[in-house]
């Protein structure tokens, strides 16, 4: 069992879901795009005209990966109020979404992004933003997921943003949390409760301040940030998340 600690917000795994990011392994090897700018930013997801016409034709622009069993109907593109933003439908299957990076973790470590949802039925929302790490110097530990076929795709770390069922638990980090053979993981709970239900919210966190706490024998300057995304669980009952304006940024 992982401990839990805080970490300040900024406002603004099931086993299932850990055979979706080994099936990952078995997939073709996707173009990756270009490195981060030292110092810099990158827009993740907009989602921009590219992708927007890409999901509306049932295909993912360049760079895009998807995993496991997910239905035709469980991307979207929708204005919901302010924003043009992809809806992801959850429905009992897991799958991933993922854009593969190639960011150091000290020189982008902040990730942001907004999210509007109605409140989960029990439990944390199914959809949650992902975002996986590799240490670029050392080797690769025995226990490792892997995205396409090249080393850029290997990933020893994986870090959750959720939206908890109650927002009590706002800011907590859970981790590290291990399954079988599987690498170890951490939850960062961002969200929560139907009280900041059907609204935007932009967050932000620093991704590099979790790492410290949830693994502090790691050596932080060579972390690479692998890929981000959204991953959606296994549920019960059908749930939706809005989401738009993922940016990393220095």
């Amino acid at each position: 069992m992982g401990r839990r600690s805080s970490v300040m917000p900024a406002s603004g795994p099931a086993a299932a879901w850990l055979f979706v990011i080994a099936a990952l392994a078995l997939s073709g090897c996707a173009q990756v795009r270009d490195a981060v700018p030292l110092g810099g930013s990158l827009s993740v997801l907009g989602p921009d005209q590219e992708f927007i016409e890409a999901v509306s034709q049932g295909a993912l622009p360049p760079g895009w990966e998807v995993s496991g069993e997910m239905p035709a109907d469980a991307l979207s593109i929708h204005q919901v109020e302010k924003f043009r933003a992809l809806s992801v439908r959850a429905d009992g299957r897991p799958f991933a979404l993922i854009r593969r990076t190639q960011a150091s973790l000290l020189a982008t470590p902040f990730l942001s992004w907004a999210w509007h949802t109605q409140p989960p039925n029990s439990g944390a929302h199914p959809v949650r933003i992902i975002v996986g790490l590799a240490d670029r110097v050392g080797k690769p530990s025995r226990h490792w997921w892997q995205v396409g076929n090249s080393d850029a795709g290997k990933v020893t770390r994986l870090i959750e943003m959720a939206w908890n069922e109650t927002a009590l638990g706002r800011g907590s980090v859970i981790g590290p949390r291990a399954d079988g053979d599987h690498p170890e993981s951490a939850r960062y709970v961002a969200r929560g409760g139907g009280e900041q239900a059907n609204r935007w919210w932009v967050d932000a966190v620093d991704l590099s301040l979790i790492h410290r706490q949830v693994w502090p024998k790691d050596n932080p300057a060579n972390m690479e940030i692998r890929f981000i995304g959204i991953a959606v669980h296994a549920a019960k009952k059908p749930a939706t998340m809005n989401v738009a304006a993922i940016r990393l940024m220095r």
